[in-house]
Order: C-alpha cells, then sequence, then structure tokens
C-alpha cells in the first residue's frame, strides 16, 4: 500500500514539474482563416486599408467607384485625423453665446453648452459650433466608367481581405472584360496604392465632394462645385500635384503613376487618369502641407512590401487566442471577431487623436471624436501587447490638459473636466 501510494506520488509529482509541451499557436494560420471574403455586393461588406491616421474604403472594385450603393451601408470613406473643414461663421458666433447657467445643488452656478429653444441666437451659436469643424471625405478614387454604370454590371466577384498582408485583392468582370486589382495602403503615410490588371485600360476617377456638415453621412455634398476648388499645381508624365480649396481649409493630393497615362479634367473637382497599358499602378496621397516638388511616391510594389512587413510585425507581437480546438459552435465566430476588431481598431482609431464613434469610416457626430470611445476602441490595445499604439492618442491629453483644467473652472470644479465630443479646432480657440 505505501509502495502504491509513493508511486502515485511519484506520478503526480512528475506531472507537475514536467508539463505537456505547448505548441506555439501558428499565428498566420489564425488571422489567414479569418480573411473577410466576398463573393457578391453587399453594402455593409466594404472593407479598409489603413494606419491608424487613414484609412481607405472601397467596394467590390477594389477602389471607390460606386460610392452611392454604399451611401447607405457602410460608405466609401477616405478620412484622416487632419483633414477637417468649417463653414464661414459669416453671424460671427462666439463659443460664449453658447453657455447657459445651472445650478445643479453643489454649491455654484454650472456653464454649459446648449442648445436652446427660447434663444434663437444661442441655439444658432450653439449648433454651429456643434457642427463646426468636421472631419472630410477627402476625395473618391474609382474607375471611370461613366454615369450610367450601375453595380449590378459588375459579375463574377471575388473578393479577400488579405489581413497578414493588409492587401485587399479584387476580382470580377465589369461588361465582359476582366479586373484584377491589387490595393495596400502605406503603412506611415496617408497615402493608398493600388495595381490594376485589365486589358480595357479604363480610366481611373479622382471626384472630390464638398462636405455636407450633417450629423451623421458619407460627408460627400455633390452639389455644390461652385464653393470649392481642385487645380493642377505640378504635373509631368508620371505625376501631378493637385491643391484643394474649401473655404478656408486647403490640402494637397499627390499622384504618381507607372505606366503610360494622361492626367484630365473631366469637370470641375473631376479628375480621370487614363492609362495605355494593360497594367496599370497608381499611388495617391493627401497632405495638409504643400509638396516641395512632383509627387515623389513610392510605387506599388513598395507600398505592397511596406504593408506586408508592417502587419507581419503586427499579427506577430502581442497576444493571440487560437479558438480552432474549441468543440462549442460559438467559437469560430468568436474567433472571428477577436481577429477582425484587432484589424480594424488598429486601421482605425490607433491615431494622434481619439476616435470618433465610426473610426475613419464615414461621419457619426460629424466627424467630432468622443472622449468616453477611448474606453471601447483603445482599452485592447495594451491589454493585447501593442502600447505603442495607444500612446498615439495619449500623447494629445497632454496637449489639451490646460484646456480641460479651464472646462472645470468655468463649471466650478477643481482638476481637470475633459469634454464628451471634441475636435482639434474647438480645443486651441476656447479661451485659457
Amino acid at each position: 500500500m505505501r509502495i502504491l501510494l509513493f508511486c502515485s506520488l511519484l506520478v503526480m509529482f512528475v506531472a507537475c514539474t514536467h508539463p505537456v509541451q505547448q505548441v506555439p499557436i501558428d499565428r498566420k494560420a489564425l488571422v489567414s482563416r479569418n480573411n473577410p471574403q466576398f463573393s457578391a455586393f453587399d453594402s455593409l461588406a466594404s472593407l479598409s486599408v489603413g494606419n491608424g491616421e487613414f484609412a481607405f474604403t472601397v467596394d467590390v472594385t477594389g477602389l471607390q467607384t460606386f460610392p452611392d450603393a454604399y451611401k447607405k451601408g457602410v460608405p466609401l470613406g477616405t478620412q484622416s485625423q487632419w483633414g477637417w473643414h468649417s463653414f464661414a461663421n459669416m453671424d460671427g458666433y462666439r463659443h460664449e453665446e453658447t453657455l447657459s447657467e445651472y445650478d445643479f445643488g453643489r454649491g455654484h452656478k454650472e456653464l454649459y453648452a446648449v442648445q436652446s429653444q427660447e434663444d434663437k441666437r444661442q441655439k444658432n451659436a450653439s449648433d454651429w459650433f456643434r457642427a463646426n469643424p468636421h472631419r472630410l471625405h477627402l476625395g473618391v478614387i474609382g474607375f471611370e466608367w461613366g454615369d450610367e454604370a450601375v453595380i449590378s454590371d459588375v459579375t463574377r466577384i471575388s473578393q479577400t481581405l488579405n489581413l497578414w498582408e493588409g492587401e485587399i485583392l479584387s476580382r470580377f468582370t465589369w461588361k465582359g472584360n476582366d479586373f484584377d486589382v491589387r490595393t495596400v495602403c502605406h503603412p506611415a503615410q496617408d497615402m493608398i496604392s493600388a495595381h490594376i490588371d485589365s486589358h480595357l485600360h479604363t480610366g481611373i476617377k479622382l471626384h472630390f465632394p464638398y462636405p455636407t456638415g450633417i450629423h451623421t453621412d458619407n460627408a460627400c455634398d455633390w452639389d455644390a462645385n461652385d464653393k470649392h476648388s481642385t487645380e493642377v499645381l505640378k504635373q509631368d508624365t508620371q505625376s501631378a500635384v493637385l491643391k484643394r480649396t474649401l473655404d478656408s481649409t486647403v490640402y494637397y493630393v499627390e499622384l504618381k503613376w507607372e505606366g503610360k497615362a494622361l492626367l484630365k479634367e473631366k469637370e470641375k473637382n473631376y479628375f480621370v487618369l487614363l492609362p495605355q497599358e494593360d497594367t496599370f499602378s497608381f499611388s495617391c496621397a493627401f497632405t495638409v502641407n504643400e509638396p516641395d516638388q512632383l509627387a515623389a511616391l513610392p510605387n506599388f510594389s513598395e507600398v505592397e512590401s511596406l504593408a506586408k512587413n508592417h502587419w507581419a510585425s503586427f499579427w506577430e507581437k502581442g497576444a493571440a487566442v487560437d479558438f480552432s480546438h474549441c468543440t462549442d459552435p460559438r467559437a469560430k465566430e468568436l474567433e472571428r471577431r477577436v481577429v477582425l476588431s484587432q484589424y480594424l481598431l488598429a486601421i482605425q482609431c490607433a491615431g494622434s487623436t481619439p476616435p470618433q464613434e465610426t473610426g475613419l469610416t464615414y461621419n457619426s457626430w460629424f466627424g467630432k471624436y468622443h472622449l468616453e470611445m477611448i474606453w471601447w476602441h483603445q482599452a485592447w490595445q495594451p491589454l493585447w501587447g501593442h502600447p505603442e499604439l495607444l500612446s498615439h492618442t495619449l500623447e494629445w491629453y497632454k496637449t489639451v490638459e490646460p484646456i480641460a483644467r479651464e472646462v472645470a473652472r468655468r463649471q466650478g470644479f477643481d482638476g481637470i473636466r475633459w469634454m464628451k465630443m471634441t475636435d482639434p479646432v474647438v480645443w486651441r480657440h476656447l479661451p485659457v
């Protein structure tokens, strides 16, 4: 009996001190089996590439050919952290006009911005500051197939978002012509790059909207061409620089292409790049600073390589969870959501300012960021081993800390009081 007990204890000891060897997670297999794939048009199934500061959302063509078809689904946005616009303040509204005093029984009066129904000027002032500034849609980039083209003309769709490499692969047929499109985003610049194989030599449109200033929409007003302009600053046989002017807002679009092509102005704020070869690539960057020279952008192969390295490094670092051995029928869907959420939040909500509710896809709350959303969209980053993503945003809090103290003081509190919905311009112009 004692020998049996001794042997049993020995077996338990060995089992505890020599655990079964753990097999490392095959991260590439984990990520790749959750690649989104589509074989038909779905207005809720647009795909995005991005880098946290900039995001570009595409339709089944791998570009933004049919933005109207996605307008009531997940819109095809081109948005950045720096791209903001304000309508002219024609009535000279001042921020202090939006404030009203309230007594909540805390021993002091508190000032809050309100949309008064009794004071028309105060309501108008509050409405103006609430809507301005608003985030910009920087421009639609898609195939130029004419006004009569409809998305039902696109057939034999096969589209995949390669999460491991950060690349959208789109194969389809349009009116008997086969297309093979690869779309990537530069990991450190506000730039997309695309490679197109097609015998059709179809044009690439660059169509620029005026902002709507509406609470929730795709931020595209196509009926206000007289309120903004797009001019060619520089151009040669392989590149061009465009200047965008919307009231007091100015930004630039840099374009570079490989192979023979012609850039032509179709109409105001609407340009078409016409390739002359079956294989065609281009890069398009958006910037708030005027380029010193013609677009010295990397070509598609360079951007594709940079994106691959960036995303492989992202997935290889930090935490990973493999649900493939779980027998619960919900496990597969949970794994998909875990993987895809990391990608989406990294491209949409890991920038130099706090995220808006809808990331960099389309505008909600006028595109402004909500300071409670940092918990929903960014708390996972340090917990899953990506603290560098959160560090980008935390720097913003340091710059606006004096204003947050002033807000608290104005309302009769000590310390710091963060606002719920705000933007970079309001913080800069509130009195300190």
